[in-house]
């Protein structure tokens, strides 16, 4: 089992978005549906998550696979809990104020 962590100021992730227009070059197609979903100071909160969520994964697959930001790919499942696309990966995401802090452990190696 291997674990990767990463977290994110969500102001900066703001300033990022206002500078880009709003439109991040991290995410997939299916993310970017998700992402244009979100109102408000949620925009940035949840871009935060998601890239922290991505870096989290790269790292902890570090040493098994190479990872770019668009090879991971984190949704949602039924209950909206975030979902990671790579078989074997799993991934959790909490805000709280500030922050945005994302968690990757990899269960088998794929």
């Amino acid at each position: 089992m291997k674990i990767g962590c990463d977290i994110v100021e969500i102001a900066r992730v703001q300033q990022a978005l206002e500078r880009t227009k709003g439109f991040p070059n991290f995410l997939t197609d299916a993310e970017q549906q998700l992402f244009q979903t979100m109102k408000g100071h949620r925009r940035a909160e949840w871009l935060a998550g998601r890239f922290a969520a991505k870096e989290a994964v790269i790292k902890a697959m570090h040493g098994i696979q190479d990872l770019t930001l668009l090879d991971v790919e984190v949704l949602k499942d039924e209950a909206g809990a975030p979902l990671c696309s790579i078989p074997g990966v799993d991934v959790s995401i909490a805000h709280e104020r500030a922050y945005a802090i994302a968690f990757a452990i990899v269960q088998k190696c794929v």
